[in-house]
């Protein structure tokens, strides 16, 4: 067995894809951060409210599709609702569910998506981003159903690979998340966050044969990590591989 620093495993971190910040910005996914404003877990649609005057009743607003038509909606109570078409599309419903994410309208944007998903159920990314705010939310099992729907839907989906090992790993399911990890990699042998993932993923497996692999990686990932800027993550894992050195040099 390789030997498994308590050093090197407490540096020992996944990356994933945030949702609200699909520019290419990187999160830890063992605690994918939410907006400050949300709130995981409530799954009310009420929480844009516009309170009316001398009213105690709250007026809610809400998101629908109707075929092809983006509506934003409002109703008060006892009122009937009142509806606005905003845009038209999957793309445009795709953007707005992004950015009600964003905001930190966590349940408009929820159902936003699976509303997408009932619409057009062919296409993978409603599946994917869907399965990304189930993870925010910790709903772990949910956001890991939703990634394959999005992976059988485009096998060649790299981040879902890579969000569903993440997902996996949590779940302690680590020998199926380092087989998606090598996946994620074959699509896309320059995805620094798979190579990172499944580098730390063999290293906390601690198997002596698969160190030079994990060492691999870690260091392609750095490199790849320093040409993004991303120079945190590019540390993180310059640590870790000299502590591996070291080991390697005392043992």
């Amino acid at each position: 067995m390789m030997k498994n620093n308590k050093g090197v495993a407490s540096l020992i971190n996944f990356t994933g894809i945030a949702l609200s910040i699909l520019a290419g910005v990187e999160i830890s996914a063992v605690a994918i951060a939410t907006p400050a404003s949300s709130k995981p877990g409530s799954l009310q649609l009420a929480q844009n409210t516009v309170p009316r005057r001398g009213q105690p009743a709250r007026e809610v607003i809400f998101y629908e599709m109707d075929r092809d038509e983006v509506k934003i909606c409002k109703q008060a109570a006892n009122a009937s609702k009142k509806c606005e078409v905003i845009g038209k599309g999957y793309t445009f419903g795709l953007r707005m569910a992004n950015d009600l994410y964003g905001q930190g309208n966590v349940a408009n944007a929820e159902a936003l998506f699976r509303q997408l998903i009932v619409r057009f159920p062919k296409q993978a990314e409603a599946y994917y981003k869907l399965g990304a705010v189930l993870s925010s939310q910790d709903k772990i099992d949910d956001a890991i159903a939703q990634y394959r729907q999005a992976i059988e839907r485009n096998p060649q989906h790299a981040k879902a690979h890579n969000d569903l090992a993440v997902a996996l790993a949590n779940k302690s399911q680590l020998d199926e998340a380092i087989t998606v990890w090598r996946q994620a990699i074959k699509i896309n042998g320059e995805y620094a966050d798979a190579l990172n993932n499944l580098g730390m993923a063999l290293l906390q497996q601690g198997q002596k044969e698969n160190q030079q692999e994990a060492v691999a990686n870690l260091t392609k990932a750095r490199d790849l990590f320093i040409k993004q800027g991303k120079v945190r993550q590019a540390n993180r894992i310059e640590q870790i591989l000299q502590q591996i050195n070291q080991e390697v040099s005392d043992s």
